[in-house]
């Protein structure tokens, strides 16, 4: 068992970045479940501008906007200089200001509304863009209490009680009204650094089997080729299970009713398929690289590209129909339907499509295993 040791005692070169990426996505992954499972929008309330305000009008009108806004946003004074306010509003002391001109109120009374207020906002920022929304309604209402016949003072106390009235809102819920367990976004990554761990550890123990003096050594040794090849894939096996273990095993900590239910138990399947054909892919890169900086770039391109465009890090929801027509032909955008698929299954039956794409990942596998080999036997033609 030479070969197997070999294996292994190159791979354990690598556990420093083992340890790295496991780390940092079990703390990725612990942050995303519990802020996702615990800390959902479950209430609405209205957001508060910080506001500065130049009321140059000498009417009621004019005051009585600055009163109502004053008791629904935050007061700013107002700087001196236009440099201070420039630095204001760029380091957010100030998010909106409204400038108020001193014939405000006739002109409004005369029926102009539109182009009397100056408003000006920090660029970017989504509350202070509800701001001119905000000060339209409360002008409309007061135009409308006016139009009825009432006087200005008590049209501006009836808009204000207006705009205080409370509106019940109520959230939708994803997955057909299902919550979305802790562990389906613990799934929902496996596919990133699983690539990574495959493409960087083991493909860094096959280009060390392939390097030309140890290849040739194992030539020369008592050992047939076929017993090597039969210990190069035992210890593959071996190194697949026991990275598919240790994330099972952080996936119980995360949520443990999750993974002894139906729905975990699919997901687990679904991880452990991903991981034979994670394996896969990185025998399949492997036959590019000469180099272990060729490997990182590799390691890279692939796990960045099929975590992105296979929907691991961007919602499918929020692709358009080209990206995800292109997105099938990527083992990680099968593994994504499969994990959201999981969470509409209460039984067995229900799981026809989530069996379809572990099918699908699994010709995946089966491809880019038949594709290296491919590679490699066109490399030894040259050699």
């Amino acid at each position: 068992m030479q070969v197997f040791k070999v294996f292994f005692k190159v791979m354990g070169k690598k556990k420093t970045t083992m340890c790295i990426y496991i780390l940092i996505y079990l703390v990725i992954s612990v942050t995303i479940s519990y802020s996702m499972k615990e800390h959902g929008q479950e209430e609405f309330s209205k957001v508060s501008v910080k506001i500065a305000v130049e009321n140059l009008d000498q009417g009621e009108l004019g005051a009585g906007l600055v009163s109502y806004l004053g008791q629904h946003h935050q007061l700013q004074e107002l700087p001196e200089t236009r440099l201070a306010l420039q630095d204001a509003m760029y380091y957010q002391e100030i998010d909106y200001v409204l400038a108020i001109p001193k014939d405000f109120t006739e002109k409004f009374q005369t029926g102009q509304q539109e182009g009397i207020l100056e408003g000006t906002m920090v660029p970017g920022s989504r509350a202070a863009s509800f701001m001119e929304q905000e000060i339209q309604q409360y002008l409309n209402i007061v135009s409308m209490y006016q139009a009825a016949g009432m006087e200005q003072e008590r049209a501006l106390e009836l808009a204000a009680e207006d705009m205080e009235k409370e509106v019940n809102v109520d959230f939708l819920e994803k997955s057909d009204g299902q919550e979305l367990a802790g562990g389906y976004y613990f799934f929902q990554y496996i596919p990133y650094v699983f690539l990574v761990l495959m493409i960087l550890v083991f493909g860094s123990v096959m280009k060390t089997f392939q390097d030309k003096d140890l290849s040739a050594r194992n030539k020369c040794s008592a050992r047939s080729f076929w017993e090597q090849n039969v210990q190069i894939i035992l210890g593959s096996v071996l190194f697949t299970f026991g990275v598919y273990l240790l994330f099972m095993g952080m996936a119980c900590l995360i949520d443990f009713s999750y993974l002894f239910s139906l729905k975990g138990l699919l997901s687990a399947i679904n991880a452990l398929v991903f991981s034979i054909c994670a394996i896969s892919v990185a025998w399949f890169c492997v036959q590019f690289v000469h180099s272990s900086a060729e490997l990182n770039v590799m390691s890279n391109i692939f796990s960045l590209s099929f975590s992105f465009l296979g929907g691991v890090f961007v919602s499918l929801e929020l692709m358009g129909d080209s990206v995800r027509q292109i997105a099938k032909f990527i083992p990680s955008y099968w593994y994504v339907i499969a994990n959201q698929e999981i969470q509409q299954v209460e039984n067995l039956a229900q799981a026809g499509r989530v069996y379809q794409s572990f099918g699908l990942v699994v010709a995946f596998a089966l491809a880019f295993f038949s594709a290296g080999l491919l590679v490699k036997r066109m490399k030894l033609r040259t050699i």
